[in-house]
């Protein structure tokens, strides 16, 4: 009798254990880029990019272009043309949360 009160608690714990999301869902816990690129990227050939910022997950931030050919390039945060990239997204994005 204890012996399956045992395997019923047991069996409870791992299905509610598997079903939580440590961190949150989309958390990684990892750097993304692992190679930078510093070259400069025409405008035309943006489509998007995202701003990953420092924390616990990767000590640096991480600036990812997504590229009309549908690539994906991690840019090197240090180099002068992507921080006058990062200002301007910032600029505009608190343009827009005035609004």
């Amino acid at each position: 009798m204890r012996f399956f009160l045992l395997l019923a608690l047991m069996t409870v714990t791992l299905l509610l254990t598997s079903a939580i999301q440590p961190l949150g869902k989309g958390y990684n816990s990892h750097c993304r880029c692992l190679k930078l690129e510093s070259r400069v990227i025409p405008q035309h050939s943006l489509r998007s990019v995202e701003i990953l910022p420092r924390g616990s997950h990767c000590k640096n931030t991480e600036v990812i272009a997504g590229l009309v050919s549908g690539e994906k390039i991690c840019l090197n945060p240090q180099t002068t043309w992507v921080k006058k990239l990062i200002q301007f997204i910032e600029k505009k994005q608190r343009v827009i949360q005035k609004a």
